[in-house]
């Protein structure tokens, strides 16, 4: 991937399978499912812009800051925060990947 908008298609390739995930959850699939909204909608605010490296650190630093502060009450096993947490996880993993370029 050379561009941010590229890391972006495969960000959101990450959402959607985790979004298929979270709707086949045997606990508190609702919940799963609005922590995956969340996220998704913070990545879509985040400006495609920048090198792909800098737009990857742009969206784990916001989604970052929803998992320290996410806790959906309506959940009796979770809260939903490790929905948000396995997203981070695989975007650490695209970032690990990607070449270090200069904008």
């Amino acid at each position: 991937m050379k561009t941010a908008p590229e890391v972006h298609s495969a960000i959101m390739v990450i959402v959607d399978d985790r979004r298929i995930a979270a709707a086949k959850s045997d606990y508190d699939w609702k919940v799963c499912v609005r922590a995956v909204a969340a996220a998704a909608a913070l990545i879509q605010g985040v400006p495609v812009a920048g090198t792909p490296r800098e737009y990857c650190g742009a969206v784990l630093s916001g989604l970052q800051k929803l998992f320290d502060d996410y806790y959906d009450v309506d959940g009796e096993y979770t809260s939903g925060r490790s929905d948000i947490g396995t997203i981070i996880s695989r975007i650490e993993s695209l970032e690990k990947s990607l070449p270090i370029l200069a904008s």
